[in-house]
């Protein structure tokens, strides 16, 4: 069987959303006109704002791109949650890794949005996978929950793979809490089930604001259990 081959900006697209959901953050170049941007090759009468996963390769074409040009880091939450809305409510589009070459990739930023929160999704499985240890917070009458951005009548839990991202959390009425690891198959067999038991969501590699990922325990434990298949 014959398989067709990748077509360049998809697999252009999928290193760079490789690359950003492993690192969790992108680089943009801020100049005199705010972020970088070029007119679309795609979308007539429509700007690309530029994006890359590589500092040193933003650095070097920074100057092409902007006046009096700094290279600047955007943290994942903060490009979900702010960056990203606020590009489609001004109708840009964003280019992903721009080199000024022929083949670019341009997408529509809600579209990008999606795209990375599964690459991030698919980091975080990826990650619990390989050390067996899911991490949340816990206070002295149990785990760490909030509102849902999108149902404000149902509690997510926060969790993440990587410890360091749950300690970040301690913060505000959250300061007093204890970062605790679970083992994976624990957290699949009590504490999944215990949130769906509850009605409650969950929240991989949890980013505060607007735009988060907010999962049914379901899903998780079907993405977990697929990986380790």
């Amino acid at each position: 069987m014959l398989v067709p081959p990748l077509i360049p900006q998809n697999t252009q697209r999928e290193r760079f959303l490789s690359a950003v959901s492993h690192a969790r953050r992108v680089y943009g170049v801020v100049g005199e006109q705010g972020l970088a941007r070029v007119p679309s090759r795609r979308l007539r009468g429509r700007e690309v704002s530029l994006f890359w996963s590589d500092e040193a390769v933003a650095e070097r074409l920074a100057p092409e791109v902007a006046a009096k040009p700094r290279v600047r880091a955007y943290p994942l939450g903060e490009l979900l949650t702010g960056v990203l809305p606020g590009l489609a409510e001004h109708r840009r589009l964003v280019g992903l890794d721009w080199t000024g070459g022929e083949v670019e990739v341009e997408l529509d930023p809600m579209d990008f949005a999606e795209r990375l929160r599964l690459a991030s999704l698919n980091a975080f499985v990826a990650a619990v996978q390989r050390s067996g240890a899911v991490f949340t917070l816990e206070g002295s009458v149990g785990p760490g929950l909030l509102v849902s951005q999108t149902r404000p009548d149902v509690l997510l839990l926060p969790c993440w793979a990587d410890p360091g991202e749950a300690h970040a959390g301690l913060e505000g009425p959250w300061r007093d809490m204890l970062v605790i690891e679970t083992p994976l198959e624990t957290f699949l067999r009590e504490r999944l089930i215990w949130l769906k038991k509850n009605g409650h969501l969950v929240g991989p590699d949890y980013k505060g604001g607007p735009g988060a990922l907010e999962m049914q325990p379901d899903d998780l434990i079907v993405r977990l259990q697929q990986k380790a298949a």
